[in-house]
């Protein structure tokens, strides 16, 4: 399902996001590096925007991210991180696996990560309030399909079907 665009303003400039990853990494040449994540990008700009909607600039900014939920955002502290990973680790040379490494890597900058114990109570009721009315209506329909792999590895388990319910309600 395609919802559109992120449009970020201002655009960030991608050198300065992989920068501050390569460094955080403990990169020997964290300049290169960064230079490098940029030629990635640039490079790859019209595939990126015709498949993913991610729109790199003429001056190296990243100016748009796929929504891929409506009305979610991903965290975008996780933007530097996810723009290094997603030059050094991809596999750009093979199509099939261009395609599988990439979402992975979006797939992992878009995740939702739950507060931790010790966060602030209004951080957790945040964090409810987007899985309650943000992430978990996109699964109703025919917009989420779960994989095989994830039924078979009982990654996810049916805790009760409609039928059931109406029957154990009917004797109430």
């Amino acid at each position: 399902m395609n919802f559109g665009r992120l449009v970020l303003q201002p655009a960030p400039s991608i050198y300065e996001l992989a920068l501050m990853a390569a460094t955080e990494l403990g990169s020997v040449d964290a300049e290169k590096a960064a230079e490098d994540v940029v030629s990635r990008f640039s490079d790859s700009r019209e595939m990126l925007e015709e498949y993913y909607h991610i729109k790199i600039g003429d001056t190296g900014t990243i100016e748009s991210l796929p929504m891929v939920i409506r009305d979610y955002s991903p965290d975008y502290d996780k933007l530097p991180l996810f723009l290094y990973k997603a030059a050094t680790s991809v596999n750009w040379g093979d199509e099939q696996q261009f395609f599988k490494t990439f979402t992975s890597e979006l797939a992992s900058f878009y995740a939702l990560e739950p507060p931790l114990p010790d966060d602030p109570q209004n951080a957790k009721d945040e964090f409810r309030l987007v899985v309650e009315h943000r992430i978990m209506p996109s699964f109703k329909g025919s917009a989420f399909w779960a994989p095989g792999s994830i039924l078979m590895e009982n990654s996810l388990v049916q805790l009760v079907n409609l039928p059931d319910l109406y029957r154990i309600f009917e004797r109430c």
